[in-house]
């Protein structure tokens, strides 16, 4: 017995020297929706991992995982699915957390719903007074964000693909473009008659101003909706590698520290979902 109690103290300590074991400086980056999960998850890492020093540059999903295949970062943070050149390219995105894209409007605009096919049309520039949704006689503001943004990227796969083919000229040239959710939520706050996309997490902003989330087609956005994948803006937040995580590495601890009970939590504690227990 105390041969066994002695295998199992020498394991427990040797696990506890591999946790001290991990050191080094890193710079991550990428997308702004995911940056309050990956500053409260990076915060607590350190704090377990006190050789590891780690910051997160919120340069949005599409040029976080461009600077990943580059070399410049061995992490990004991602709220839009990866294209296929970029799995070509090497990254590997793990869910690490779900979203919803909630439409968001000032509080002049009296509208609780709009579906599908007329958010897109609003957003192509086919819509361009709120009088044609049968509201006021008013020019529809549009607040849109940069191409590269992960959510800009996940509002034209989810809401303008199927009908926009084209990427390039899906978007409307006549909007406000904004660099991040919260500026998102300003504008909006600040606008008559406008229109925004925002994280779910974000919404709030627009909500405390006065304004409203809309209803997409009937079903609002609630964790409950996003889970089942009923609202039509669901979607899943990522960590990305350039290829799979290597185990003993920073990267993989850090990523599997967002995947354990803890860092759920934490993906919780930022206003975001966890991941369904399976």
């Amino acid at each position: 017995m105390k041969k066994i109690a002695l295998v199992a103290l020498s394991l427990v300590l040797a696990a506890g020297a591999f946790a001290q074991a991990l050191s080094g400086t890193f710079t991550w980056g990428g997308s702004t929706t995911v940056a309050p999960i990956a500053f409260a998850a990076i915060e607590q890492f350190q704090k377990d991992h006190p050789g590891v020093k780690i910051s997160y540059e919120a340069t949005g999903s599409g040029a976080g995982v461009t600077s990943l295949l580059k070399g410049a970062y061995s992490l990004a943070g991602s709220s839009a699915e990866l294209s296929q050149a970029q799995k070509d390219g090497g990254a590997v995105a793990t869910a690490i957390g779900l979203d919803g894209l909630s439409v968001v409007v000032n509080k002049n605009v009296k509208l609780a719903n709009i579906s599908k096919a007329d958010l897109a049309k609003i957003y192509h520039g086919e819509i361009t007074n709120w009088k044609q949704l049968g509201g006021a006689d008013a020019q529809i503001v549009v607040i849109n964000r940069d191409e590269a943004s992960g959510t800009y990227a996940s509002f034209y796969d989810i809401f303008l693909k199927s009908t926009y083919a084209d990427k390039a000229s899906a978007y409307t040239k006549d909007a406000v473009v904004t660099k991040e959710n919260g500026e998102v939520a300003a504008k909006v706050t600040s606008t008559p008659d406008a229109i925004g996309y925002v994280g779910m997490a974000f919404a709030d902003q627009v909500v405390k101003a006065g304004g409203r989330e809309l209803m997409v087609d009937g079903v609002a956005p609630t964790i409950a909706n996003v889970i089942a994948k009923k609202y039509a803006g669901s979607r899943a937040l990522y960590l990305v590698t350039l290829g799979a995580p290597k185990a003993g590495s920073v990267e993989k601890a850090f990523v599997d520290f967002l995947l354990s009970a803890k860092g759920q939590a934490l993906v919780k504690a930022s206003d975001y979902i966890p991941l369904p227990k399976k």
